[in-house]
């Protein structure tokens, strides 16, 4: 599961600053500065303001190789502008220049390179050159480094990232005093100054301007604005933070919550198809912020402060409800779906329809999801009528599998919008695993390890099966089962190390093992199993283990173990009995 290479960016307001005007004039153009300087949203509403958006070709390239560029281009440009699904996954670099020649007149090719423009890039731009005006494409290389080779006749011209953003925005915001403040912080940091510019649209300008007052350089000013703004969020949208820093990348699917990723900004680029990226400058301030115990949580602002101005498009406003529940619903979606009311199990679901759409509603439990939402997902290439009709019966016999064990109706339909029966009390097993990793996580950092340990252990045994696994073949569940299997994966590693420091190794095996079945190339288990052999004395098991970990990673990957996992090995086979026991 990876955010694609080809998504765009969300247009964000673009104005038309020099530097605009001369990529506007320009066949080809580098946009360039320090790393963290770039502004993905500003250069998507650059060509936006082309009204080009719609046929740009955006290939991120953080970790291509420039001798396989070519082929990705080539690929990112059939995706785009190819009437038909591509035949092949890798096109030869000689087609290139074939695709270019059959895109639309006036059309707009972005390369995003997650480094400087390397001689290799500068050589490839020069030789799609004719191509590119011949056929009146524009093609703009964004590259961030400290360091830039001449580039001969490559480009045209060569705009610096900082001239993306129009200064004079932040006049509306703040103070003269204020906006020297964030100049001299995030003057050659582009991105910073837009994201900082959207804290203050969509939370408050106050807060900035006190996390302004209160920093001292760009590190310290993007972590007390990340300290001030998390402490605003509520706990779904910190829990979606923390899957966006462990994974790069979010979907609303990735959560049992109904959160998009405009309310995960600044940290988060908007991307096309509801992605999100998550920007790399932000990751340490996000990382150190997120793992701070809730009670000892820095409070940076004043109390009083505005909530947070959320788009129409991502607000939600649940209504309160006071009335008594009439019974409860006990669901399991880990593995295959179980369902009780009362105690008393549903047997009989009339059709596999109707246990798709139960199971949307669960993981969706907290708002109402729209029949348009319902029809795309599950019967997309449905005539409009005959998808209404069978929604209807879908929903018609979750109603008949319920009536053997409740009177309630489970499913309502008012406003356009399905939801399950909100006077029913409805316990999740994904939500009590996810909030039972957040009381181990809580015991762990308060170094009470008998808690987290006992935290832990009940979390992990909620996980029988992957989410929805009996319906491994519908899409909408591919995003939510890849980020619980992670965090699964998360427990059994922070599990495996309280044991290991609390002298528990054969408890620290059997979970090892458990990570190594779910996940074969994870190095850090491999590493762990030989620490635990190690120190049992159990030298031969410790150097299989290594060996196994060579193979499966040549197998699966076609890779070599790292030099921690290399030099861990070599003190195990070779070391002597004080390195040895450094290893307990």
């Amino acid at each position: 599961m990876y955010l694609p290479p080809v998504l765009r960016p969300l247009a964000a307001a673009s104005a038309t600053t020099p530097g605009v005007r001369r990529i506007a004039e320009a066949p080809i153009s580098v946009v360039r500065g320090v790393p963290g300087s770039y502004a993905a949203e500003r250069l998507a509403g650059v060509v936006d303001s082309w009204q080009r958006l719609h046929d740009c070709v955006w290939l991120r390239a953080h970790d291509v190789r420039t001798t396989e560029l070519a082929q990705s281009l080539a690929a990112a440009c059939e995706h785009r502008w190819s009437p038909v699904e591509p035949q092949t996954l890798r096109l030869p670099a000689a087609r290139l220049g074939d695709e270019i020649q059959g895109a639309p007149e006036g059309a707009v090719i972005v390369l995003e390179l997650g480094s400087r423009m390397t001689p290799g890039v500068a050589r490839l731009v020069k030789a799609i050159r004719p191509a590119v005006i011949d056929r009146g494409v524009r093609m703009v290389v964004v590259a961030e480094g400290w360091l830039h080779p001449q580039l001969g006749r490559g480009p045209d011209c060569v705009v610096p990232a900082s001239e993306l953003v129009d200064e004079g925005a932040l006049e509306e915001y703040w103070s003269a005093q204020s906006r020297a403040r964030l100049l001299s912080y995030a003057g050659r940091h582009a991105a910073v100054l837009g994201d900082v510019l959207t804290a203050a649209q969509l939370w408050s300008p106050n807060a900035v301007d006190e996390a302004l007052g209160s920093s001292h350089s760009l590190s310290s000013l993007l972590g007390r604005l990340t300290a001030g703004l998390l402490d605003q969020l509520t706990p779904d949208q910190r829990s979606a933070l923390q899957v966006a820093l462990t994974v790069g990348y979010w979907h609303p699917q990735m959560s049992t919550g109904p959160i998009a990723s405009g309310q995960l900004r600044p940290w988060l680029v908007p991307m096309e198809q509801q992605w999100g990226w998550l920007r790399p400058i932000w990751r340490p301030s996000l990382r150190r912020e997120l793992t701070r115990p809730t009670e000892t949580k820095r409070r940076w602002f004043s109390s009083e402060r505005p909530a947070p101005a959320y788009p129409e498009s991502v607000r939600s406003s649940p209504a309160v409800r006071t009335a008594p529940r009439q019974g409860l619903l006990e669901a399991r979606l880990l593995g295959s779906l179980e369902v009780r009311i009362d105690g008393s199990p549903v047997t009989s679901w009339n059709g596999q329809r109707g246990t798709s759409v139960l199971r949307y509603l669960l993981s969706r439990r907290h708002h109402a999801c729209a029949r348009d939402e319902l029809l795309e997902e599950f019967w997309r290439d449905v005539p409009a009528s005959a998808a209404r009709n069978r929604l209807q019966v879908a929903v018609s016999g979750l109603r008949r599998a319920f009536l053997d064990v409740t009177a309630l109706n489970l499913v309502e339909y008012a406003d356009g919008r399905y939801r399950l029966n909100p006077d029913l009390l409805v316990e999740v097993d994904v939500e009590t695993f996810e909030q039972g990793l957040r009381t181990a996580a809580a015991a762990e950092r308060a170094h009470l390890h008998e808690e987290a340990r006992t935290a832990y252990q009940q979390a992990i045994a909620l996980y029988s099966g992957d989410f929805a696994a009996d319906a491994p073949f519908e899409q909408w569940t591919l995003l939510p089962r890849e980020s619980l299997r992670i965090k699964l994966v998360d427990a059994l590693d922070r599990l495996s190390r309280i044991d290991l420091a609390d002298g528990r190794v054969d408890d620290c095996i059997a979970t090892a093992h458990r990570m190594l079945d779910i996940d074969p190339c994870r190095e850090d288990a491999h590493r762990l199993l030989m620490r635990c052999y190690a120190a049992q004395g159990r030298t031969y098991q410790a150097v299989r283990q290594y060996e196994f970990c060579t193979r499966i990673l040549r197998v699966t990957i076609d890779a070599s173990p790292t030099p921690d996992t290399t030099v861990l090995y070599d003190v195990i086979r070779n070391g002597s009995a004080t390195e040895l026991s450094k290893l307990r």
